[in-house]
């Protein structure tokens, strides 16, 4: 989703997933659903309905909200692509993965074997057995030795692209991203208790119920007044309290050009390394 889409969308709205979440919670120790439960399945479904009033975030929330999850998604799917980039090989990303998560030993950058050290052992195994007193196998086993030194040089360069830019690239903020997500479904949540204590208050002032009471006027029972002032002050503090963590992730994301620009440096790095091992080689094969 684009981010003029998740603005327009209006980010934060419940999914099913969150407010069977919330019922789930809502269960009262004799199993049958609790009345803020019940009131919050209520107003989500009036809502889908288009038969309910609906609290809506102002506009700087809704902003900062989607540059937020903009930068998140973005970032997520950089370090994604990073990761493709720095190793193509999918079964060997796996493993990667696998150890850097679950048996915690980390890549193997320092001991598998790259692309330029096994077409140079090649080479050089090549023109071992024509032999190094003809040219071709002297060429063979030049480039061969070059090609090895240059994969000793990618797998330094690897190495300080992972740890200088992929792994604090991808892990920077992720605590703080998981928080928000936690954080925004609980202000989901409290303006939802809110829209359904409102929506109670209204009821109660329906011409039907008028009717019923004969009266022109009546007076709405205490106990709904202070709900909703209770579940306005939740809300309130659960909007500031969102809100100051999403201020402060925004501001942190300026960082993640920091990571951008180890990259650049040790793609720098290795590309001057290379070509000039490369031009040595070349000059040595003119003689």
């Amino acid at each position: 989703m684009a981010y003029s889409e998740r603005i327009s969308a209006g980010l934060g709205s419940l999914n099913m997933e969150d407010l069977g979440q919330s019922l789930r919670e809502g269960l009262g120790t004799l199993g049958s659903m609790s009345v803020k439960g019940f009131d919050r399945a209520k107003q989500f479904s009036q809502e889908k309905m288009g038969n309910a009033v609906k609290t809506e975030y102002d506009m700087e929330y809704i902003q900062l909200a989607a540059r937020v999850e903009a930068t998140q998604t973005n970032v997520n799917k950089s370090a994604n692509a990073a990761r493709n980039f720095l190793q193509p090989n999918a079964a060997a990303r796996l493993e990667d993965m696998f150890n850097e998560k679950v048996t915690g030993r980390g890549n193997a950058i320092d001991s598998r074997s790259t692309y330029s050290e096994i077409l140079g052992n090649h080479m050089k195994a090549g023109g071992t057995e024509i032999g190094d007193q003809t040219q071709v196998g002297g060429s063979l086993i030049q480039l061969g030795n070059t090609f090895i030194n240059m994969g000793k040089m990618e797998k330094e360069y690897l190495r300080d692209v992972y740890d200088n830019f992929f792994k604090p690239f991808s892990n920077h903020l992720q605590v703080e991203w998981a928080n928000i997500a936690t954080e925004k479904r609980r202000l989901d949540l409290a303006r939802l208790d809110l829209d359904a204590a409102k929506s109670k208050v209204r009821g109660a002032r329906t011409p039907e119920a008028m009717q019923q009471n004969e009266q022109k006027a009546i007076p709405i029972p205490e106990y709904l007044c202070t709900q909703v002032r209770e579940c306005q002050a939740a809300f309130d503090r659960q909007y500031e309290q969102t809100k100051i963590l999403l201020t402060d992730a925004d501001r942190k994301s300026a960082e993640f050009s920091n990571h951008l620009e180890e990259f650049v440096r040790s793609q720098i790095n290795f590309h001057e390394n290379a070509k000039k091992l490369l031009e040595e080689t070349y000059a040595n094969m003119k003689k």
